[in-house]
């Protein structure tokens, strides 16, 4: 046995030797029906008591891009590169985030004689950059040779959720915005004289066309076709564009919004900025409480020369959920929610070369993005 002395947050660290792994793993291939896993189309994996990889089907050694015999003695997490798997160094399943991952937990709950199945989101290390995945992980627990199994079948859910995600973020804004468009319509064909509606009508017709753009761009910018077009161009004046845009869309004072600027230009993406500031306001202001009726919106260029933008509001992300965020669909408002933290993570490090971050303690949370020259 070895790493029994190795610090751990969550599951136990110990684990048996690459060699000891080997040799059981090697006894299991020869069962008759073992090799039957392989034409199946799901992820199978034999875990031992110590939650290692005894036996993994070609399904899962293609999604890992290793061979059997490198990912006999791995846990899940390290064969598929999980950002959290080598946080520490007993590996997958000892890190203080661990508790909230839905694989460990199934795998943990099988170990102790019970099936389950359980959402699991990982963030992926490929080709040295992030990558999520979805998956659906289903575990029981299995006694073979006096020796204690489980068996994990995980399905790739990633773009059925992504779907689901789109079609209800999407077309809900989409009605709303085309039906408060509709409804203005009706009445200025009631009233004519009554032009103040038009600049109603205008700010519905525009947040339709953001919406549409925003999501193209999000799907283009995930693909890795989303091309970022620099310009010069003022950073406050832009900000006050947008704060005062989203607050009439909510129809709150943009006072609500205390902005303090150290900067000036910038030479960035004009529009994917765009995206990135409206979803940190968005979460401010949906946050926004009767205790604490104002956001703090900051933009500084310091020495170096990096704009850091900073936006922070009253209270505290939970931490079950703070400790997935910028992954996606994650939100504290509703699980038909939640790219939000995600895109301001994907568009800042991916297309701006900056780089997000975030606190959430005190009763305060802050988001920050750190942008370049």
């Amino acid at each position: 046995m070895i790493g029994e002395e190795l610090e751990t947050f969550f599951a136990p660290a110990a684990r048996l030797s690459k060699e000891d792994v080997t040799q059981v793993s090697e006894e299991l291939r020869e069962e008759f029906l073992l090799p039957w896993f392989d034409a199946v189309p799901v992820s199978i994996l034999v875990l031992n008591e110590h939650r290692q990889i005894v036996f993994s089907n070609n399904t899962f050694n293609e999604l890992t891009e290793k061979q059997l015999e490198e990912i006999i003695g791995m846990r899940p997490g390290e064969a598929l590169d999980c950002v959290h798997s080598n946080l520490v160094e007993a590996g997958c399943g000892c890190s203080s985030f661990c508790n909230t991952c839905g694989a460990a937990n199934a795998i943990i709950k099988s170990m102790g004689g019970e099936n389950d199945c359980q959402d699991c989101r990982l963030i992926r290390l490929v080709n040295d950059a992030e990558a999520p995945l979805d998956l659906q992980v289903f575990t029981k627990p299995v006694t073979f040779r006096d020796q204690q199994f489980v068996f994990l079948f995980a399905m790739d859910v990633s773009h059925e959720l992504r779907l689901r995600y789109l079609n209800n973020t999407f077309y809900h804004g989409l009605i709303n915005a085309s039906g408060g468009l509709n409804t203005l319509t009706q009445m200025m064909e009631e009233d004519n004289e009554n032009n103040p509606l038009f600049p109603l009508l205008a700010t519905s017709s525009k947040r339709i066309l953001r919406d549409v753009i925003f999501h193209n761009d999000l799907s283009a910018g995930e693909e890795g076709r989303l091309g970022a077009i620099k310009t010069s161009f003022n950073l406050p004046d832009f900000i006050d564009k947008l704060v005062e845009e989203e607050c009439e869309i909510r129809n709150v004072q943009p006072l609500v919004v205390e902005r303090k600027y150290e900067c000036g230009d910038i030479h960035t993406d004009k529009r994917i900025l765009g995206h990135v500031i409206r979803c940190m306001l968005v979460n401010a202001l949906e946050s926004l409480q009767d205790k604490c009726d104002v956001i703090t919106l900051s933009a500084v260029t310091g020495e170096s020369g990096r704009t850091v933008l900073t936006i922070e509001n009253c209270g505290e992300i939970p931490e079950n959920i703070a400790k997935h965020i910028f992954k996606r669909y994650i939100s504290t408002k509703s699980p038909e929610r939640g790219l939000g933290t995600y895109v301001i993570k994907l568009f800042t490090e991916r297309y701006l070369d900056g780089n997000a971050e975030f606190s959430s303690q005190d009763g305060r949370t802050t988001f920050s993005i750190r942008l370049p020259k």
